[in-house]
């Protein structure tokens, strides 16, 4: 499942506006108070539907405050978010200002919520019922507050079993801080532990494990061996024959490593019996992708989360113009023949401008600046970048090579 468009009326500062979705990667660019967040806010509020659809989990809906649009300290009737699939199913989700009869009638019609409804019932919650086999979309937001890590000091009121529906309690809470995913970890290394002890070997291991642990490696080849460590209780991981507590590393390893491990976890959960749950299908939004990033990082955080979840659909917001011209050498390297190439170049991801879309947003409006001609980011931002794009010098100079 992924989303072909998400549409806005009167939600916050955005009138009314209907935003195309790229199927790998959406950035949404803009300063403080544009409207980019607004937009995760309500691509989560949208998927809500789904998980509040599933049992056992609860997903979110409208704040009671600060959603209907104001205009001249009035606010409007109503307002409105309205999701659309890859696969043509629709729906939409309304908040009322009041519940008088004049409201009512100022709403204008839509098309409700039962199409997903019944793609949700049809997909998850009939092959489940009847035991058979199902894929389990993820969806999750990481808000800016996610370099917070609630790693719990005991072990008291761990869940002793998960459920595959369980990936998806809290995933649109843009305040995770990482607790559940921690409780999960630690589950599942007691249940390979007993595993091990059962088949007499130690290189017995559970591919959902196997899987964070590759998200982890993938994102992070300097860290190695992530375990739970009790004595205190804590996530430990190996960099550079040192044992570290993760909770001890950099704000920028925290943030992005409590985001690769709740994703990875989410996903390993979700779809336990998949041959690569790291590649299953999802959608998630990330607030801020280089928060507490050092710019060397930035230039490939990107290019790391698309690697190591090659099916997953990424909606971001972003400040950094090395993110951005970042982004911009994953487009160019999509153009470069398959021949040999840099080693810095070759470990670059080719993303199709087909997969993508950017935005520049401003005062609740949203501008293309995918340019439809060079699939690349529009000449008026690269020209500000002179600084940090040395990889696309590189690269148009091995272009012009290849054309020899």
């Amino acid at each position: 499942m992924k989303l072909d468009n998400v549409q806005l009326e009167n939600f916050r500062s955005w009138e009314r506006s209907q935003l195309s979705l790229g199927s790998r990667l959406t950035l949404f660019i803009g300063e403080n108070g544009s409207g980019k967040t607004a937009v995760l806010d309500a691509i989560a509020i949208g998927l809500g539907e789904v998980l509040t659809r599933l049992p056992e989990v609860s997903g979110i809906t409208f704040r009671k405050h600060g959603e209907i649009q104001q205009v001249e300290n009035q606010l409007k009737p109503y307002t409105r978010i309205t999701l659309t699939t890859t696969g043509d199913v629709v729906w939409d989700r309304v908040k009322r200002r009041d519940k008088s009869k004049h409201t009512a009638q100022a709403i204008e019609k839509g098309v409700g919520v039962k199409a997903i409804r019944e793609h949700i019932d049809a997909k998850v919650l009939e092959p489940w019922a009847k035991g058979e086999p199902f894929s389990l979309p993820v969806f999750a937001y990481y808000g800016v507050s996610r370099a917070i890590l609630d790693i719990p000091l005991r072990k008291t009121g761990f869940p002793k079993e998960f459920s595959r529906f369980d990936a998806l309690k809290n995933a649109l809470d843009a305040n995770t801080h990482f607790k559940s995913a921690f409780a999960w970890f630690y589950h599942k290394e007691n249940e390979e532990h007993r595993l091990q002890k059962e088949k007499r070997s130690f290189d017995v291991s559970l591919p959902e494990l196997d899987a964070v642990r590759r998200a982890i490696t993938s994102m992070f080849p300097q860290l190695s061996n992530p375990r739970v460590e009790t004595g205190p209780l804590r996530l430990a991981v190996d960099m550079e024959g040192e044992t570290l507590d993760i909770a001890h590393l950099s704000d920028g390893y925290q943030t992005m490593l409590g985001l690769v491990i709740d994703l990875a976890s989410r996903m390993a959960m979700a779809n336990p019996k998949a041959e690569n749950p790291l590649a299953m299908p999802a959608i998630v939004c990330i607030d801020e992708v280089e928060l507490h990033l050092h710019p060397r990082w930035q230039k490939h955080v990107v290019g790391d989360l698309l690697r190591t979840f090659p099916n997953t659909q990424f909606v971001m917001t972003t400040h950094s113009l090395v993110v951005i011209e970042a982004i911009n050498n994953h487009l160019k390297r999509n153009q470069l023949k398959e021949t040999p190439l840099p080693k810095e170049l070759a470990r670059i991801v080719p993303l199709s401008p087909h997969d993508c879309r950017m935005y520049f947003i401003e005062n609740g409006q949203a501008s293309n600046i995918l340019d439809a001609e060079t699939g690349l980011i529009d000449n008026q931002l690269i020209k500000h970048f002179n600084a940090v794009n040395e990889i696309y010098e590189q690269m148009r100079d091995v272009e012009w090579e290849q054309r020899g």
